[in-house]
Protein backbone atom coordinates (compact mmCIF):
# COMPACT_ATOMS: atom_id res chain seq x y z
CA UNK A 1 0.00 0.00 0.00
CA UNK A 2 1.15 3.92 -1.02
CA UNK A 3 2.01 5.52 2.10
CA UNK A 4 1.42 8.94 0.77
CA UNK A 5 -1.78 10.62 2.77
CA UNK A 6 -3.95 13.60 2.02
CA UNK A 7 -2.55 16.41 3.17
CA UNK A 8 -5.24 18.32 4.16
CA UNK A 9 -6.32 18.96 7.81
CA UNK A 10 -7.87 15.94 9.27
CA UNK A 11 -7.30 13.23 6.59
CA UNK A 12 -4.54 10.62 7.43
CA UNK A 13 -6.22 7.87 5.77
CA UNK A 14 -4.09 6.49 3.29
CA UNK A 15 -5.32 8.15 -0.62
CA UNK A 16 -5.38 5.05 -1.66
CA UNK A 17 -7.95 3.06 0.90
CA UNK A 18 -10.20 6.65 0.93
CA UNK A 19 -10.69 6.16 -3.02
CA UNK A 20 -11.17 2.84 -2.40
CA UNK A 21 -14.02 4.13 0.32
CA UNK A 22 -16.15 6.13 -1.95
CA UNK A 23 -15.44 4.02 -5.23
CA UNK A 24 -17.14 0.50 -3.04
CA UNK A 25 -19.60 2.74 -1.78
CA UNK A 26 -20.77 4.07 -5.04
CA UNK A 27 -20.53 0.47 -6.47
CA UNK A 28 -22.56 -0.92 -3.67
CA UNK A 29 -25.41 1.76 -4.06
CA UNK A 30 -25.03 0.54 -8.43
CA UNK A 31 -25.42 -3.04 -7.62
CA UNK A 32 -28.38 -1.97 -4.92
CA UNK A 33 -30.22 -0.13 -8.16
CA UNK A 34 -29.47 -3.26 -10.52
CA UNK A 35 -31.20 -6.08 -8.32
CA UNK A 36 -34.46 -6.33 -9.44
CA UNK A 37 -37.48 -6.34 -6.89
CA UNK A 38 -38.69 -9.54 -7.50
CA UNK A 39 -34.82 -10.84 -6.75
CA UNK A 40 -33.98 -8.88 -3.88
CA UNK A 41 -35.60 -11.30 -1.57
CA UNK A 42 -35.24 -14.24 -3.59
CA UNK A 43 -32.52 -16.94 -2.61
CA UNK A 44 -30.08 -17.75 -5.55
CA UNK A 45 -29.12 -21.06 -4.46
CA UNK A 46 -30.52 -23.63 -1.41
CA UNK A 47 -28.45 -22.75 1.89
CA UNK A 48 -27.40 -19.20 0.55
CA UNK A 49 -28.58 -15.54 1.51
CA UNK A 50 -30.82 -12.94 -0.44
CA UNK A 51 -29.37 -10.08 -2.19
CA UNK A 52 -31.77 -8.65 0.87
CA UNK A 53 -29.81 -10.64 3.22
CA UNK A 54 -26.53 -9.63 2.00
CA UNK A 55 -26.87 -6.35 2.51
CA UNK A 56 -28.68 -6.46 5.93
CA UNK A 57 -25.55 -8.76 6.65
CA UNK A 58 -23.13 -5.68 5.48
CA UNK A 59 -25.69 -2.82 7.22
CA UNK A 60 -24.79 -4.39 10.44
CA UNK A 61 -21.14 -4.93 9.67
CA UNK A 62 -20.89 -0.91 8.57
CA UNK A 63 -22.72 -0.10 12.00
CA UNK A 64 -20.33 -2.17 14.25
CA UNK A 65 -17.87 -0.42 12.08
CA UNK A 66 -18.82 2.94 12.80
CA UNK A 67 -19.42 2.03 16.34
CA UNK A 68 -15.46 0.95 16.93
CA UNK A 69 -14.19 3.60 15.10
CA UNK A 70 -16.35 6.16 17.73
CA UNK A 71 -14.97 4.08 20.33
CA UNK A 72 -11.72 4.64 22.71
CA UNK A 73 -8.16 3.97 21.49
CA UNK A 74 -4.95 3.92 23.16
CA UNK A 75 -1.29 5.19 21.48
CA UNK A 76 -0.48 2.59 18.71
CA UNK A 77 2.74 0.99 19.15
CA UNK A 78 3.13 -0.02 15.95
CA UNK A 79 2.56 1.68 12.65
CA UNK A 80 -0.86 2.16 12.01
CA UNK A 81 -1.43 0.62 8.69
CA UNK A 82 0.78 -2.42 9.98
CA UNK A 83 -2.36 -4.78 9.26
CA UNK A 84 -3.93 -3.32 5.96
CA UNK A 85 -2.52 -5.55 3.47
CA UNK A 86 -3.47 -8.79 5.47
CA UNK A 87 -7.02 -7.50 5.64
CA UNK A 88 -7.00 -6.69 1.91
CA UNK A 89 -5.67 -9.74 1.21
CA UNK A 90 -8.15 -11.85 3.91
CA UNK A 91 -11.42 -9.92 2.03
CA UNK A 92 -10.52 -10.12 -1.37
CA UNK A 93 -9.91 -14.00 -1.67
CA UNK A 94 -13.33 -14.67 -3.23
CA UNK A 95 -12.58 -18.24 -3.33
CA UNK A 96 -12.42 -18.25 1.00
CA UNK A 97 -15.44 -18.73 2.79
CA UNK A 98 -15.70 -17.26 6.02
CA UNK A 99 -18.31 -17.65 8.45
CA UNK A 100 -20.49 -14.47 9.53
CA UNK A 101 -19.98 -13.56 13.06
CA UNK A 102 -23.54 -14.31 15.01
CA UNK A 103 -24.13 -10.55 15.11
CA UNK A 104 -23.77 -10.16 11.90
CA UNK A 105 -26.56 -13.15 10.62
CA UNK A 106 -29.61 -11.20 9.10
CA UNK A 107 -32.50 -12.30 9.69
CA UNK A 108 -34.45 -14.90 7.45
CA UNK A 109 -37.13 -12.59 6.33
CA UNK A 110 -38.08 -9.96 3.80
CA UNK A 111 -36.95 -6.77 3.49
CA UNK A 112 -37.76 -3.53 1.76
CA UNK A 113 -35.12 -2.64 -0.83
CA UNK A 114 -35.62 1.01 -0.70
CA UNK A 115 -35.29 1.03 3.11
CA UNK A 116 -32.65 -0.98 3.45
CA UNK A 117 -30.48 1.29 0.80
CA UNK A 118 -31.43 4.42 2.54
CA UNK A 119 -30.02 2.76 5.89
CA UNK A 120 -26.74 1.80 3.49
CA UNK A 121 -26.51 4.73 2.61
CA UNK A 122 -26.43 6.50 5.76
CA UNK A 123 -24.39 4.30 7.68
CA UNK A 124 -21.83 4.44 5.14
CA UNK A 125 -22.11 8.42 5.34
CA UNK A 126 -21.25 8.08 8.72
CA UNK A 127 -18.33 5.56 7.85
CA UNK A 128 -17.28 8.40 5.28
CA UNK A 129 -17.82 11.34 7.66
CA UNK A 130 -15.26 8.86 10.58
CA UNK A 131 -12.16 7.92 8.19
CA UNK A 132 -11.98 11.63 7.01
CA UNK A 133 -12.64 13.75 10.13
CA UNK A 134 -11.12 10.99 12.73
CA UNK A 135 -7.37 10.43 13.68
CA UNK A 136 -6.98 6.81 12.74
CA UNK A 137 -3.74 6.18 14.55
CA UNK A 138 -5.23 4.82 17.50
CA UNK A 139 -5.87 1.06 18.49
CA UNK A 140 -9.43 0.54 19.05
CA UNK A 141 -9.58 -1.58 22.83
CA UNK A 142 -12.32 -3.42 21.25
CA UNK A 143 -13.34 -5.52 19.17
CA UNK A 144 -10.26 -7.93 18.43
CA UNK A 145 -10.30 -9.07 14.76
CA UNK A 146 -9.71 -13.17 14.24
CA UNK A 147 -6.56 -14.05 14.41
CA UNK A 148 -4.51 -10.78 14.14
CA UNK A 149 -6.04 -9.08 17.37
CA UNK A 150 -7.30 -5.40 17.96
CA UNK A 151 -6.62 -2.96 15.02
CA UNK A 152 -6.05 0.45 14.14
CA UNK A 153 -8.95 2.90 13.19
CA UNK A 154 -7.10 3.14 10.03
CA UNK A 155 -7.41 -0.82 10.18
CA UNK A 156 -11.08 -0.97 10.84
CA UNK A 157 -11.70 1.34 8.40
CA UNK A 158 -9.75 -1.34 5.65
CA UNK A 159 -12.31 -4.07 6.91
CA UNK A 160 -14.87 -2.22 6.12
CA UNK A 161 -14.12 -0.90 2.91
CA UNK A 162 -12.66 -4.27 1.65
CA UNK A 163 -16.00 -6.42 3.74
CA UNK A 164 -18.15 -4.32 1.71
CA UNK A 165 -16.41 -4.54 -1.38
CA UNK A 166 -16.36 -8.46 -0.80
CA UNK A 167 -20.13 -8.20 -0.82
CA UNK A 168 -20.04 -6.09 -3.74
CA UNK A 169 -18.90 -8.64 -5.18
CA UNK A 170 -20.64 -11.50 -4.46
CA UNK A 171 -23.47 -9.22 -5.46
CA UNK A 172 -23.16 -8.97 -8.83
CA UNK A 173 -21.82 -12.46 -8.62
CA UNK A 174 -25.54 -13.44 -7.74
CA UNK A 175 -27.56 -10.53 -10.55
CA UNK A 176 -25.50 -11.96 -13.18
CA UNK A 177 -26.65 -15.27 -12.04
CA UNK A 178 -30.43 -14.19 -12.12
CA UNK A 179 -30.16 -12.33 -14.76
CA UNK A 180 -28.27 -15.82 -16.89
CA UNK A 181 -30.96 -17.97 -15.12
CA UNK A 182 -33.90 -15.48 -16.41
CA UNK A 183 -32.25 -15.75 -20.14
CA UNK A 184 -32.26 -19.48 -20.10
Amino acid sequence: MEKQTINAPGHNLPEPLTISLDSTINELMQVIASIKPADFNRLPQPGSWTPAQHLEHLRLSLQGAVSTLNGPVKVTPRSPDQYVDAIKGIFLDFDAKYPAAPTLIPDDKDYDKASLRDELSSVSEKLKEIVRNQDLTGTCLAPEFTGIGLLTRLEWAAVAIYHAYRHVHKLNAIVQDFTTSAGS
